[in-house]
């Protein structure tokens, strides 16, 4: 089990239990107008829009539809825009046309809230009713209809990648696998749902905007495309975020329109997203199938893998673009030798809200095609499922080790140790051996395993650019020592629950040997933080943004160094910074305090021939290459006949993230992943019907896992730095969520054997698919 080291807690975690935490609706502002969205009540409709009861209402300052805004209002700009990829055109409010439930279609803007709902429930939306799309096989077939007239097809990008001779090795294998494998639509469904308050900035004829969002220079860089504005006139402000999830990651049309109504009407605005929006506002995650086939020899090394990735990108491809199924098509190897490959990816459109990021970010959804494939492989051929993985994982000797495709690099890692480690832990064999006999009194009780590799650190720029993202991948520190000695870091990493500032200011005491309560992290305005090109997500605050604080603090330490070593008469190389000083090395008589360092760099009078006043360093880390974090969850469950509802008695996860800074936000972070993973597995999913008419519009519709449905856990983990980090740190905030679906569908595989069938290809896995039919 991990263990909570000591002071690693999160100081500002008080703040928040007792609540005073402060999100975007804990704001106002003097005169604050309220806006209300008129979201599309069909899936594919044309409309035309009558707002003029509302704009009759007293109080109501402004009614906007989308031919309101289509010379003011540019389409937003792709995140990933890969070569040949589509683009919808689509607007920040809907004209002429919808084409999911929740569309925007107007919007309301009073002097109250009430006043605001009020006159949004009298605009009045006309449909004439379109063929509606609602799942990915209609999106395809031959006779499909177009989502967008201008479009030959509903298909938004397609690629191929190929390594080695996959034809010649499927040819030859003596054993195949193959099947699909289906992840349905999940919710993020963080704490605070999305909101934005926008104000006008008469200093600079500009606006201020504070957003609920994980990329706050994201969200500045989208308002100045869309509305044609410098971005100096920006500024963007995040307060407290509850929870994120990837969902608020990408920039929305309602931070945009609200920029433009405080721009308008010289006065602040805010929106807060109901619940209710949520469901179909809020880009949801997954929606994807993978159809896979493996080819393996009769001792089960495996000889070749072919898939196929097709996302479901809901209407609308701008929300992260088609990065899912390309991070998808990186991963799909795992981590495991496969010398032949072939993987193709497909996104397309169809009447449902827009997918976008959400926790693994494409690679839970392929885990859990490569994972169940295994273990029917595993069966095919007679072996132990772990020993088959054992078999093909990619020996520690072999690192950094390139996938087959070029795609993938597996920087550093002991994935064979691993699995021993997590299986003794768990107590396999006897598991095993006690599923097997309880199976034979007509218990349903199985075991499952699945390992997992997840891209973290996202970066290096070179890669973003090569593969389509919109952004770099690096990342930028400003430290400041005060006079007093104190530091303040900068940062345009976004705290939203994951305990970032925490290991910032850790990372920052412990470069320049001082107290972590004497390092302040100061984050989410993007006049005082410098740029973070991909904003926080990626797994990638610790790794990246952490080195460019380390970075920026060495230049800082060689400063105080160099002052110190002026003020105590000896050469810079001569001096060290230790416990909070800067001494002469071996004699401690020759000392002086950081805070007289800093009282001297401030006060100039006696400083180093040339050197400039004050205490200030800036750093950049872009990164070499990923870093794969790697790990296996091992589940215990038991399925009861009569009702098919599925108990999770343990679960066992085993990983390996590099080197732990902060070991209790690691804790936090796996075992919350792990949570979200039981409820993609066994409670989430957003479903639609045949009309494109979503079943969950509230969470009495939308079953979350409750504490009781949370099994013991148990964590054993590695430390394997990575070697293009300087701080050897690995991502770990969607670890939890990716092999949990794999491990849990292979332990109901083992516990009814083949009466299962394809019901644990599919996610959710849904009581009354495991009953006798």
């Amino acid at each position: 089990m991990t263990a909570t080291m000591p002071g690693h807690a999160r100081p500002s975690a008080r703040r928040f239990l007792e609540g005073r935490g402060r999100y975007v609706a804990d704001l106002s502002m003097p005169g604050m107008l309220h806006a209300v969205v008129v979201r599309s009540a069909e899936a594919h409709a044309d409309i035309a829009v009558d707002a003029d009861p509302a704009r009759a209402v007293a109080g109501v300052r402004l009614v906007l539809d989308g031919a309101d805004i289509l010379a003011s209002i540019q389409p937003p700009p792709i995140i990933w825009d890969v070569p040949g990829q589509r683009r919808s055109g689509l607007r920040a409010l809907a004209h002429g046309r919808v084409r999911y439930v929740g569309e925007p279609g107007a919007l309301v803007v009073a002097e109250s809230e009430a006043i605001a709902r009020h006159a949004a429930a009298l605009v009045r939306i006309a449909y004439v009713q379109r063929p509606v799309i609602a799942s990915i096989d209609q999106a395809l077939a031959a006779d499909a209809p177009r989502l967008y007239d201008d479009w030959p097809d509903n298909v938004v990008a397609s690629a191929e990648w190929s390594g080695g001779d996959p034809d010649a090795a499927f040819a030859d294998a003596p054993v195949h696998v193959a099947g699909r494998y289906v992840s349905g639509r999940v919710a993020a469904h963080s704490l605070e749902t999305r909101g934005v308050l926008a104000a006008y900035d008469p200093a600079q004829d500009g606006v201020t905007v504070h957003s609920s969002t994980q990329g706050p220079h994201q969200v500045r860089e989208a308002i100045a495309w869309c509305l044609g504005v410098a971005e100096h006139r920006i500024r963007v402000i995040v307060p407290d975020v509850g929870g994120a999830f990837g969902s608020k990651s990408c920039p929305y049309g309602e931070e945009i329109l609200l920029a433009h109504l405080a721009l308008r009407l010289r006065a602040p605005v805010r929106w807060i997203e109901s619940r209710a929006e949520a469901f179909v506002a809020c880009v949801p995650g997954r929606d994807e199938i993978v159809d896979i086939e493996l080819a393996l020899s009769e001792d089960g090394a495996i000889l070749g893998l072919k898939a196929l990735i097709t996302l479901d990108k809901g209407a609308e491809p701008y929300a992260a673009s088609v990065g899912a199924a390309w991070a998808g098509a990186m991963m799909v190897t795992g981590a495991y030798r496969i010398a032949n490959v072939h993987v193709a990816t497909r996104v397309v459109v169809t009447n449902k809200t827009p997918t976008g990021a959400y926790r693994g970010y494409g690679t839970p959804e392929v885990n859990f095609a490569l994972e169940r494939a295994l273990d029917d492989a595993a069966r095919r051929i007679g072996l132990d499922p772990a020993e088959l993985r054992r078999r093909n994982l990619v020996p520690a000797e072999a690192m950094p080790a390139p996938s087959a495709t070029g795609l993938l690099l597996l920087d550093s890692g002991r994935y064979e140790e691993m699995l021993d480690l997590a299986l003794d832990a768990f107590g396999y064999r006897a598991r095993v051996d006690r599923a097997r006999a309880a199976r034979a009194d007509g218990r349903a009780v199985g075991i499952g395993l699945a390992f997992y590799v997840e891209p973290t650190n996202l970066g290096p720029s070179a890669l973003c650019g090569m593969i389509g993202i919109n952004s770099g991948g690096f990342d930028i520190a400003t430290l400041r020592m005060e006079p007093s000695g104190q530091v303040v870091v900068f940062t345009g990493q976004t705290p939203m629950g994951q305990g970032v500032e925490r290991v910032l200011q850790q990372l920052c005491a412990a470069e320049l040997t001082m107290p972590d309560e004497d390092v302040t992290v100061v984050h989410g305005d993007t006049q005082a933080c410098p740029y973070t090109a991909y904003g926080s997500g990626g797994s990638r605050g610790t790794g990246i943004g952490g080195s460019a604080v380390m970075l920026a603090a060495g230049r800082l330490r060689e400063k105080l160094c160099a002052i110190g070593a002026h003020l105590v008469g000896a050469a810079p190389d001569e001096v060290e910074l230790s416990q909070g000083g800067v001494q002469v090395r071996g004699d401690s008589a020759r000392r002086v305090s950081i805070a007289r360092v800093a009282r001297a760099a401030y006060l100039a009078h006696d400083l180093p021939a040339g050197m400039e006043p004050g205490l200030d360093a800036r750093a950049s880390f872009d990164p070499a290459a990923l870093a794969i974090t790697y790990g296996v969850a091992l589940a215990e469950i038991e399925v009861d006949r009569e009702t098919g509802l599925v108990e999770v008695r343990d679960i066992l996860f085993g990983h390996d993230c590099g080197r732990q800074i902060n070991p209790a936000l690691v804790e936090a972070q796996v075992i919350g992943g792990i949570v979200q993973g039981i409820g993609a597995t066994l409670y989430e999913g957003l479903d639609h019907d045949a009309a494109g008419q979503p079943a969950t519009g509230c969470m009495r519709d939308y079953p979350l896992p409750f504490a009781a449905d949370v099994p013991p856990i148990a964590l054993v983990h590695l430390e394997t730095p990575s070697p293009f980090f300087p701080n050897g740190a690995k991502g770990v905030g969607e670890s939890g969520a990716i092999p949990i679906p794999a491990a849990i569908a292979n332990a109901i595989r083992d516990a009814l054997g083949d009466a299962a069938g394809d019901a644990v290809d599919r996610l959710p896995i849904r009581p009354e698919n495991l009953l006798p039919s």
